[in-house]
C-alpha cells in the first residue's frame, strides 16, 4: 500500500513536501512542476489518506460536513460539484446530510458533527428549516459557513446576488412588453416589507425583492395578488396556474422562483389550454438541464451555484488554517438570462 514515505521516495522529495501537497498547504515552498509530479505519483500509486492517523497527528479529521436541502434536487447539483471540487483541491473529504431531516428534536445533527468529528461545516438551509436544530450548528467551535444570507453579524455567510436574479428575470419580461407580471414560489409574506427578518434571509425573499424593484423602476406598482406563495415542487406550479384559469385580469407572465416549479407552471398552462409564451410567458430562476428539453424550452436565469459551493469550501478551508471569514455576496459571475421558447 502506498504511503507518504513511498511517494516521497518515488518523486525524490522529503515526506514533508508530499504531506504539504496532500493537505493542500501552500506554506511549503516548491515548484508547480514538483507539485504536479507528486500528484501524478499519488494517482499512479493509488495512495489513500488514512484520516484516522491524520486526526491523531494533527487533531484534524480532514472531513468537512455539508448540510444541504434535498440532495436529489437538480438545482443543487452544480453547488455540490463546486463543493466536491474545492474539497479535493484543499485535501478534504465531504460528509453530506440533508437539511430537511434536521428538524427540532432530531439527534441527526449531533451524529453528523459529533465532538471533533469534522473540521468545518457548510450549511445551505432551506426555507422551511429555520429550526433550533440547525441553529445549534452555530455554537460549535469548528468554522461554520452558511450558504445563504444571515443578518446576524457574528455568523459568516456567503450568498448569491439573488436580488439581481429577480431583477434580470423581471426586466426580461418587461422588455418583451409585459406589464402584468406575477411571481411564484418561496414561502414569504408578499404584504411584508423586505427588511431582514430574524434568522436566514432566504433566497426566495431576495428574488421577490428584485422582482418588485424591477417593476417599480418601470413605473409599475407591484400587486400583492400577483405574488403566489408555494413550495418548490412541480405540482405547486401546476396548481397555481389552475387557480388562475378563471381569472380574467391575470398576469400574462410569471417569474418562477425555482426551476422545478417552472416545469409545473408550463405543464399547467398547457393543460389549461394556454399557449406558452403567447398567453403566458415563463422565466425560471435557476437553470437545470431538463428546462432545455421541455416543449417549449423554458427561459431561465442561470445563477452561480457552482461558484457558491466552490468558494464556500475554499473559505472554510482557509478558516481552518486560521484566516478570518468575512460574509459576502457573489457578484461575479452575475446572474445570466438564458432565453428559450417560454418567453
Amino acid at each position: 500500500m502506498a504511503t507518504v514515505k513511498s511517494i516521497a521516495a518515488a518523486v525524490g522529495v522529503s515526506p514533508s513536501v508530499v504531506s504539504a501537497v496532500l493537505n493542500g498547504s501552500r506554506h511549503v515552498r516548491m515548484s508547480e512542476a514538483t507539485r504536479a509530479r507528486i500528484l501524478q505519483a499519488v494517482e499512479e500509486m493509488g495512495y489513500t489518506a488514512n484520516l484516522a492517523a491524520r486526526a491523531l497527528r494533527t487533531s484534524r479529521t480532514g472531513v468537512l460536513a455539508v448540510v444541504a436541502p434535498k440532495l436529489s434536487n437538480p438545482v443543487f447539483a452544480p453547488m455540490l460539484d463546486g463543493i466536491h471540487d474545492a474539497a479535493e483541491e484543499n485535501g478534504y473529504a465531504v460528509m453530506l446530510a440533508e437539511a430537511m431531516r434536521l428538524v427540532d428534536g432530531s439527534r441527526a445533527l449531533e451524529r453528523i458533527l459529533g465532538q471533533g468529528q469534522v473540521d468545518g461545516t457548510i450549511l445551505r438551509p432551506s426555507s422551511d428549516v429555520d429550526s433550533e436544530g440547525v441553529r445549534s450548528v452555530f455554537k460549535r467551535e469548528a468554522p461554520i459557513l452558511v450558504l445563504d444570507e444571515v443578518p446576524e453579524a457574528d455568523q459568516p455567510w456567503l450568498a448569491i446576488d439573488d436580488v439581481a436574479a429577480g431583477r434580470v428575470a423581471t426586466e426580461h419580461l418587461l422588455d418583451l412588453g409585459h406589464t402584468r407580471i406575477g411571481f411564484l414560489g418561496g414561502w414569504f409574506d408578499a404584504h411584508q416589507s423586505f427588511r431582514p427578518r430574524e434568522g436566514f434571509r432566504h433566497a426566495g425573499r431576495r428574488r421577490l425583492e428584485g422582482y418588485q424593484l424591477a417593476l417599480q423602476a418601470a413605473g409599475i406598482e407591484p400587486r400583492p395578488e400577483d405574488v403566489i406563495e408555494s413550495d418548490y415542487t412541480a405540482r405547486a406550479g401546476h396548481e397555481a396556474v389552475a387557480r388562475l384559469r378563471g381569472v380574467r385580469d391575470r398576469p400574462t407572465a410569471f417569474v418562477v422562483n425555482n426551476a422545478t416549479t417552472s416545469l409545473g407552471v408550463v405543464g399547467g398552462a398547457i393543460a389549461a389550454g394556454l399557449r406558452v409564451p403567447e398567453d403566458l410567458a415563463v422565466v425560471a430562476i435557476h437553470d437545470i438541464d431538463v428546462l432545455e428539453d421541455m416543449n417549449p424550452p423554458i427561459t431561465a436565469v442561470r445563477i452561480p451555484m457552482y461558484e457558491l459551493g466552490h468558494r464556500g469550501v475554499t473559505m472554510v478551508a482557509r478558516a481552518i488554517e486560521g484566516e478570518e471569514m468575512a460574509s459576502e455576496v457573489i457578484t461575479s459571475p452575475a446572474p445570466e438570462l438564458i432565453r428559450r421558447g417560454s418567453s
